[in-house]
């Protein structure tokens, strides 16, 4: 799926969070696991979210509802810290930055620029959520 990785650096069409639910779920099945139907696409929210929160004003109330929710109807996302490097490089591509859409307050859609520090803290959140 080489399309994807490349189309991390054009988010224009797509918000943040169809990439991420398309980057867990490569990353589990690569190691031998699988989400629940819909569960890459709850956490694939839930760390959209968290940068929404952290870039464009999405209230920490909206977070944590995503968040729970996420995690009471699939159970914790499947990632490991050990496929952080493996996660970044294929969505960053030696870039330091990357533009997204991310949720923002009031159902807005916020256009933002990442950062890698940022991206990991948002795996931390996912995997910790």
């Amino acid at each position: 799926m080489p399309q994807l990785y490349y189309f991390c650096n054009l988010m224009t069409q797509q918000d943040f969070s169809q990439i991420l639910s398309r980057l867990f779920s490569d990353a589990a099945s690569q190691h031998g696991q699988e989400y629940p139907d819909g569960g890459a696409d709850a956490w694939g929210l839930t760390g959209a979210s968290y940068l929404g929160f952290a870039l464009c004003g999405l209230s920490q109330a909206q977070l944590r509802n995503v968040q729970y929710r996420a995690r009471d109807l699939f159970g914790p996302v499947i990632l490991d810290c050990r496929w952080y490097d493996d996660l970044t490089a294929k969505c960053f591509t030696g870039s330091d930055s990357i533009d997204v859409l991310l949720p923002g307050s009031d159902g807005t859609a916020c256009h933002a620029t990442l950062s890698v520090s940022l991206f990991l803290e948002m795996l931390d959140f996912c995997r910790e959520g």
